[in-house]
């Protein structure tokens, strides 16, 4: 098989897996998802990565991903640097620090980014990267919504990096490309994994 016809064959895989995945997603109850955010949240503050971390960069999470506001406030409160995406182009972020969930306006797709004038925080700058994703296998591997923008920006960064999901967005075979990166961690409602 030539590398055309791999990469071809790899897109229509990722293409199909994101339609499962996000009629997966969009039939979680409010309930499941409000608890296991809670749960997810009580997992991320016992981690000895948070809890020795003084910058993090996380997302903010849209009605359908797991709950953040809980983490960027009580990161706020313990006095660490907090940075969020912020979306510059297709594929291109940065990461900019808020001092409060004010900071956050939305942006494209209603998704909460910090506003214009925040302080951009340096890859090098980050202890630990809490990144979102549509499916995640055990591997370490995750599959996003098709934009690319944590492909582009993990490999910036010596940071720890942890997937922080819901327990039934996990897949089985996932898909992986050579630009695909790994992370070092899992945290879900019921497991806090490592990754091999």
């Amino acid at each position: 098989m030539d590398k055309n016809q791999e990469n071809s064959e790899l897109i229509t895989k990722k293409r199909a897996l994101r339609k499962e995945l996000n009629q997966r997603q969009c039939s979680l109850s409010k309930e499941y998802k409000k608890e296991a955010s809670l749960e997810i949240a009580r997992r991320v503050f016992e981690s000895k990565e948070y809890q020795e971390a003084e910058t993090i960069f996380i997302y903010c999470g849209t009605s359908n991903e797991v709950d953040t506001s809980i983490i960027i406030e009580d990161a706020l409160k313990k006095g660490k640097h907090v940075a969020l995406p912020k979306t510059l182009s297709l594929g291109i972020m940065d990461a900019l620090e808020i001092e409060s969930i004010e900071d956050l306006i939305p942006e494209r797709h209603g998704i909460l980014e910090p506003k214009e004038g925040s302080r951009k925080i340096q890859p090098e700058e980050i202890d630990l990267a809490l990144i979102p994703c549509l499916g995640f296998s055990r591997g370490g591997y995750r599959i996003g919504y098709g934009g690319g923008f944590y492909d582009r920006f993990l490999p910036k960064g010596n940071f720890t990096k942890i997937i922080i999901a819901f327990e039934k967005m996990s897949v089985e075979d996932m898909p992986v490309a050579r630009f695909d990166h790994k992370v070092d961690k899992i945290i879900t409602e019921s497991a806090y994994d490592d990754v091999f």
